[in-house]
């Protein structure tokens, strides 16, 4: 959705796509040095305990220009992992990609 719909380039055009992504390494990360990370933390819907800051924020995505930006977006897992589709998910959803990309 996020590069579909919301027109974001994604940073290796060789990805598979798929609905439910891709397991990947932080060296993969800090190799690609995207410009924006975008990130939902399943953990905190499906574990009550959120742990993706402390995971991601690691020291090879510190060396990436998305941190060095402030550009690690946080996105709501309700809106991107539970409820996504409905109209005021949806919403939610766009709202969040606009105000991470302005």
């Amino acid at each position: 959705m996020l590069h579909n719909e919301f027109g974001v380039t994604p940073v290796d055009e060789t990805i598979e796509v798929s609905s439910h992504g891709q397991n990947i390494s932080f060296e993969y990360i800090a190799e690609k040095n995207p410009e924006y990370l975008f990130v939902v933390d399943r953990g905190a819907i499906v574990g009550g305990e959120s742990s993706g800051q402390q995971t991601v924020e690691n020291d090879l995505v510190k060396g990436t220009q998305a941190f060095e930006n402030g550009n690690i977006v946080y996105l709501d897992p309700v809106y991107w992992y539970i409820t996504g589709g409905g109209i005021t998910s949806t919403a939610g959803m766009i709202a969040e990609v606009e105000a991470a990309i302005q």
